[in-house]
């Protein structure tokens, strides 16, 4: 008995100096100080965030609460959806903070977080480069989100013209920590939540070198995304409700630069906020090291032309100018084209100069020389494209068009029992047949699918093509689906891609190697082995009650 009170008493021991262990680090911890003010022409806030529009826990006033405490300026909201209405309509003052409604798409490569599009009458589609488009074209912005997270990576690097990427996402960074970590995280969390949350952060090797490759090809931005959720699942049935949306807002914040005035009208006013992500005029800071107040970079040419972050310039010569009016140490690494172009260490300087003489795209990492998380990159800022010329020009094929047996009555209509479809044909004065598919999508009660098609159920032969060239117009803006199958004896794949109709006629080429499996195995098609091809409409593209006419002519194969 006495042995094992011994042990009891070891272990007693043991546990009380690893606790103190633990707790002891965190009262040593402090940011450090800097009491310059915020200049006008920024505005602080943050980005990336859930509510209970979608898996977060708190409502959008809980979230403005939050951020009015800590003076921020905006909150960007990300629920998840295609889009989320009710996310994607929230824009609006709420405690004195302006809060930006948008979305998190989910997509066959991953997610996509945008802001600044239009709201659709139909479902954004899965196909990233569709949904990118849709989301430029509107001027609105969108990142890349946990682009190598452990669950839901992105893995479609094929796509163009996106906003950028998230260069550092808390809640992916948190699931690579260490078990130990996580262990202590709850206790740490108690006495000093941002000494805990910083714990769970890693420099982000991996993303960043990603961004470094895609400013090879074009223009794109990093940016910190606190993914927020204001809770912890633990079981289907059990979660904690931490760390808190105040707790994640002391964590990263972007700093925002305005080229005016924000305004009373919010929609105003996140424009502005919308226009400066758009060209990279911001950078990303960790609050919980230090406020950047004061801080400020820009380029300027060998003629006295000064070039903001994201922007360009053709000019070669110049100097990258960086103000860090602070009374901490900081070091300093400006990377060109991905590599160390200049590292100056235990930076006390209020002002740098760094000369540039040769093309390239050059951006900045700050860190703050005796801080606890000296690792990880306090600033860090976007990219000046100096000597920048436009490196890539989409090819463009002509002469693709090799012509479908196509016929009058080729297509057949089809249907769920409360929706309808009717096809019909005519020629056009240049004696082009053009195909008529009216439709009224209506949802029945006990089942979830509605869908309304055209279909032709034979077997075709497409191994001699590389896809389908077709032209198509409807009486509004739509999605709809382009679908083939093929049949075996022992089973059936069914493949499918988007395509967006417009009052306007326009040609849509779709290559077989971008359509997905959406049923079978999945493997690419064997397109000697055409059982059957669609085009439709249905709820998982458009709402019940969505009714309109499309037309379709010149369909072919190239």
């Amino acid at each position: 008995m006495k042995k094992y009170k011994k042990i009891i008493k070891y272990i007693f021991i043991c546990l009380i100096i690893i606790t103190i262990l633990t707790i002891f680090p965190i009262f040593l911890y402090h940011k450090e100080i800097n009491i310059n003010p915020l200049q006008s022409f920024y505005k602080k806030g943050t980005y990336h965030m859930h509510s209970i529009f979608s898996d977060g826990k708190g409502t959008i006033d809980d979230i403005t609460k939050a951020a009015s405490q800590l003076k921020l300026d905006f909150v960007i909201l990300t629920d998840h959806g295609e889009p989320n209405i009710k996310s994607s309509k929230s824009t609006s003052w709420l405690n004195n903070v302006l809060l930006i409604g948008g979305s998190e798409f989910s997509l066959n490569s991953g997610h996509l977080a945008a802001i600044g599009y239009k709201i659709p009458e139909y479902i954004f589609p899965p196909e990233p480069q569709q949904s990118i488009n849709e989301v430029i074209d509107d001027d609105g912005v969108c990142f890349i989100s946990h682009p190598f997270d452990d669950k839901i990576p992105w893995t479609d690097w094929d796509i163009k013209d996106f906003t950028g990427i998230e260069v550092l996402n808390s809640y992916s960074s948190a699931r690579k920590t260490s078990i130990l970590n996580l262990l202590l995280f709850p206790l740490q969390y108690t006495f000093n939540s941002s000494y805990a949350l910083m714990k769970t952060i890693q420099y982000p090797e991996e993303n960043i070198r990603k961004l470094d490759s895609l400013c090879s090809t074009g223009k794109y931005y990093g940016i910190y995304a606190l993914d927020c959720h204001a809770k912890l699942p633990i079981s289907k049935n059990f979660q904690l409700n931490f760390p808190s949306y105040k707790a994640m807002f002391k964590i990263f914040n972007i700093y925002v630069k305005i080229d005016k005035e924000i305004e009373k009208d919010p929609y105003k006013s996140a424009s502005i906020i919308i226009s400066s992500l758009k060209r990279g005029a911001f950078f990303n800071v960790i609050e919980s090291i230090a406020p950047a107040n004061g801080f400020e970079t820009y380029f300027i040419t060998s003629n006295r032309e000064r070039i903001e972050m994201g922007s360009s310039t053709n000019s070669i010569h110049g100097k990258m100018i960086i103000k860090l009016p602070f009374n901490f140490e900081t070091n300093i690494i400006v990377k060109r084209d991905g590599k160390i172009y200049k590292k100056i260490q235990n930076n006390l300087k209020h002002r740098l100069e760094i000369p540039v003489e040769k093309p390239g795209v050059y951006r900045s990492e700050i860190f703050v020389t005796n801080n606890k998380f000296n690792k990880i990159p306090w600033i860090f800022t976007n990219p000046f494209f100096v000597g920048y010329r436009k490196r890539f020009q989409e090819k463009i094929e002509t002469n693709l068009k090799k012509s479908l047996v196509y016929r009058e009555g080729f297509f057949k209509a089809e249907n769920n029992e409360f929706s309808t479809g009717d096809v019909a044909y005519n020629r056009n004065t240049e004696d082009e047949l053009i195909t008529t598919f009216k439709f009224n999508l209506q949802k029945e009660r006990e089942k979830k699918d509605f869908w309304s098609v055209i279909s032709n159920r034979n077997r075709l032969d497409f191994s001699r093509f590389k896809g389908f060239l077709f032209e198509t117009r409807s009486n509004k803006k739509m999605r709809f689906w382009i679908e083939f199958r093929i049949k075996t004896k022992s089973s059936e794949t069914w493949y499918r891609h988007s395509f967006l109709s417009d009052k306007e006629w326009k040609k849509i080429r779709i290559p077989f190697k971008k359509f997905y499996v959406i049923f079978g195995n999945k493997a690419a098609p064997e397109l000697n082995n055409i059982s059957s091809i669609f085009f439709s409409i249905n709820n998982a593209n458009a709402f019940s009650g969505t009714q309109g006419t499309i037309y379709l002519k010149n369909i072919g194969l190239y």
